[in-house]
This record gives structure tokens, C-alpha cells and sequence, in this order.
């Protein structure tokens, strides 16, 4: 009976991410820039999962190929770099929020610091390196990175988010907030250890992780991760990403946590499509329940230096309940008027079944990047 209830939620998530994969022109994320470029997370990033502090590549590319170039001229550093020595190398993240919300008594509106993170990266040999990510609040990521396997392989031992999922900078994206990835409802980060090879055109990812964390203790209990990445040049223009992901974990409380998901993203000139579905699936005590989390964006790049950008998120917490999913239509643009400054205003659109309530909002992003 499940599995019948299930699927007119599986056919609506396969038919939005397939329709946005096989539109006319196709696109880049955070994850959208790997699929413009053909890069994989690693060529941008120092974490080979991606996200965090920026390698040369990464650098070079956020300064030269985003912002408006004639403006990013006129005040750029020649020589610019984020090398302090052959050993150490900095970097940084600071996003501010204002946000406005209707409600149905007052409209509510603040700032809100939404990231500031430090990063440190220490090269101790040729290929081996100590990474730290201290964020504004809390949570930090800190690992040791051994590039020493073959196929362009890598071992990371330490305490960071797992390779789950898209990157998103959106805290609040479903299938990050709803799969508990999101740092606004915890710590997402475990300790543990991944182990990757990247022989072109894959990547393969496993991991093994503490399902909880707690400070100075851990329990017994364990996750287990494994992920396979595709990314492919089809033509002159056009280039395609495809991605399994899968992490099984149990708690202390008894509670079994499946996450099911797949991936993929296109781009073709100046469009890129990306997209996650991810089947959640919990066992608590005999209890089961499956939920459905998706989330699907289009850039359209209109200029160098602006992109139009349309989002659409989807949660279901129990798939055999016909009441209870949400809704969020984003529509905005991205604007980088300098190398390290994005401006992003986006509106918001909020829908809930089965009562829809006044919550639309509008938010202004100011993202300064090294």
C-alpha cells in the first residue's frame, strides 16, 4: 500500500528534475559552477566533497569569470592570491541576511549573520594537509587530507559535514534542513573518515562516521555513506552531472535513518539546471516512515556578472499521509559587482498543504567571499 501511495510523489519528483534537465538550454549551483566549468569539487575546492575554502583554481575563477569584469578591473589586486606561504593558505565566507516576512498579524523583518567562516589550510608534504573551518557559531570542520591513493584518490579522517547531498548555501533548502545537514537545527558535522577515488569521469565516495556526536564522547552507533559522481563534456557546450548518494545510520534512541538520494545537473551555454530528489526513510521502533525531499534550480546567466535564478522546493514527511507536504517557489537574481562581492535579492513563495498560510518573503543576501 505504501509503495502505491509512494509513487505519484516519486513520478512528480522523476518529471520536474527530468523536465529541467532536458530543457532547451541547460545550466551551473554552488554545485551549478562545476557543471559550467566540468570541474569537479576538488579542482575548486581544497575539501574534495566540495564547499569551504577555495584552491587556485576556485580563487581564480570566483575573481575573473563572476564578477562584472570592467568594474572588477578598474579595482582589482594584481598578484592576487591566498597563499601566505607554500605552507599556509587562508580563506573566508561572510554572508548577511535581511529578510522580510508576511505574517498574519505583523510583517516581520531583521538581519541576520547568516555565515562567517575562517578557513586554514596547512600543507606538512606534498600531498598531505591539515584543514580547519571555523564557522561564526559553533560548528567548525577540521581534517587531515592524504591525496595519496591512486586514481586521484584521497583519504580525509576528521570532523566534517558528510558527502551527502548538494552544497547548498541556503541553511534552510529542504534537502539539506529536512535531511539534517542544516547547521541552524545542530551541528551537521561527525567524526569519521572518507576515503575517495576520482579516475575520470567518476568520483567514489564511502565513508564511515559517528551516527552522533556528543562533546568529548560518542557512542557505539555508526553511519555509513557511499556515493558515485558522473560528470561528462557531451559536446562544445554542453555538459552533464549524474550522482547516487546513500547514508544509513542508527541512534542511540533506536531510531534506523535511511537517505536515498540522486542527483544531477546540465548545463549548456548560458543555462544550468540542477537538481536533488531524496527518499528519507525512518525506523523508530517498529514505526516506519517515508518522506520525500526535492529540490530543483535553474540559472540563466543574462551578463556576466548577473544571473537570474528560479528555485523550486518540495518536503513530505510521510508520503502515506495525503496532507502535510511544503512548497517553496524562489525567483531572484545574483549579482557580482566585484571579485569577492555577491549581492542576491530573491522572493519567496511559501505554500502548505492543507492550509496555506501568509508567509511569503523577500531576502537580500550580501555574500563577501576570499
Amino acid at each position: 500500500m505504501k509503495g502505491i501511495i509512494l509513487m505519484p510523489y516519486v513520478t512528480k519528483a522523476a518529471a520536474l528534475v527530468l523536465t529541467l534537465m532536458l530543457a532547451n538550454s541547460m545550466a551551473s549551483a554552488l554545485p551549478r559552477f562545476a557543471s559550467r566549468t566540468g570541474a569537479k569539487c576538488q579542482a575548486c575546492h581544497v575539501n574534495p566533497s566540495g564547499g569551504g575554502m577555495r584552491q587556485t583554481f576556485g580563487v581564480n575563477y570566483g575573481r575573473d569569470e563572476l564578477p562584472v569584469p570592467t568594474w572588477s578591473e578598474e579595482l582589482g589586486m594584481e598578484d592576487f592570491s591566498t597563499k601566505i606561504s607554500d605552507v599556509v593558505s587562508i580563506g573566508a565566507d561572510f554572508r548577511t541576511l535581511f529578510y522580510y516576512q508576511q505574517t498574519a498579524g505583523s510583517n516581520s523583518n531583521a538581519f541576520w549573520q547568516m555565515q562567517g567562516d575562517i578557513y586554514l589550510n596547512l600543507r606538512i608534504a606534498r600531498k598531505v594537509s591539515m584543514y580547519l573551518d571555523k564557522g561564526l557559531y559553533n560548528g567548525f570542520e577540521v581534517f587531515g587530507l592524504l591525496n595519496i591513493l591512486p586514481g586521484n584518490g584521497f583519504v580525509k579522517v576528521g570532523k566534517f559535514v558528510p558527502n551527502y547531498g548538494t552544497k547548498l548555501d541556503d541553511h534552510r533548502a529542504f534537502v539539506r534542513e529536512k535531511l539534517g545537514f542544516s547547521p541552524e537545527l545542530g551541528r551537521p558535522e561527525r567524526t569519521g573518515a572518507e576515503i575517495g577515488f576520482a579516475p575520470e569521469p567518476l568520483v567514489l565516495t564511502t565513508g564511515v562516521f559517528n551516527a552522533e556526536d556528543g562533546f568529548g564522547f560518542a557512542p557505539n552507533n555508526k553511519a555509513l555513506l557511499g556515493r558515485i559522481d558522473f560528470i561528462q563534456k557531451l559536446g562544445e557546450d554542453v555538459r552533464l552531472g549524474l550522482a547516487g548518494n546513500v547514508l544509513w545510520q542508527e541512534k542511540t534512541s533506536g531510531l534506523k535513518t535511511t537517505l536515498l538520494g540522486g542527483l544531477g545537473s546540465i548545463s549548456y551555454k548560458r543555462l544550468t539546471v540542477t537538481g536533488e530528489v531524496d527518499l528519507i526513510k525512518k525506523d523508530s521502533v517498529g514505526r516506519k516512515v517515508d518522506g520525500l525531499a526535492l529540490y530543483a534550480e535553474a540559472n540563466v546567466v543574462l551578463t556576466q556578472g548577473v544571473d537570474l535564478k528560479f528555485g523550486y522546493d518540495f518536503y513530505d514527511p510521510d508520503t502515506d499521509v495525503k496532507s502535510g507536504s511544503q512548497s517553496r517557489y524562489t525567483v531572484g537574481v545574483e549579482f557580482f559587482p566585484l571579485s569577492g562581492v555577491e549581492v542576491r535579492p530573491l522572493y519567496r513563495i511559501n505554500s502548505e498543504d492543507p492550509v496555506n498560510t501568509k508567509n511569503n518573503e523577500f531576502h537580500l543576501l550580501v555574500h563577501f567571499y576570499l
